[in-house]
């Protein structure tokens, strides 16, 4: 831990730019966490995370793929001649993959007490009519 030293009475900790800029980009590689490299300092996280924040933007090492990082992968099309839009999905689909559901309506019963509710929605438009029955 490197600490610039003051004289007088006890203050604050201080610490070198260097050492900072260090730390910074120590938890900008792959895999670290800002918790796991400030404890091995004997540093509290969010005086790291201060630091980060101050630092602006840090990207980590060129060259190391990061886990993280999102990436494209560019599938070829290919074009079936005499087939349905339908059959040329269901052909592009790995053997492995699960088939699409047909798109039949999906009924839903939801009761409290005495009260009962039933309702009545196509597969495509379930998943926003749950989020607004259950809000």
């Amino acid at each position: 831990m490197e600490q610039v030293s003051s004289e007088g009475r006890p203050r604050r900790r201080e610490y070198s730019k260097a050492f900072k800029a260090q730390l910074v980009a120590a938890c900008a590689q792959p895999g670290a966490s800002v918790g796991g490299v400030a404890l091995s300092h004997g540093l509290h996280a969010n005086m790291v995370h201060r630091w980060i924040r101050e630092a602006g933007p840090v990207r980590a090492q060129p060259g190391v793929c990061s886990d993280a990082e999102p990436g494209f992968i560019s599938l070829p099309l290919t074009a079936m001649a005499d087939s349905t839009h339908e059959e040329q999905a269901l052909a592009a689909l790995p053997p492995s993959a699960p088939l699409p559901l047909p798109s039949a309506p999906v009924h839903v019963r939801l009761q409290r007490g005495e009260l009962v509710v039933s309702l009545q929605c196509p597969l495509g438009q379930c998943g926003a009519l749950l989020r607004e029955v259950l809000r």
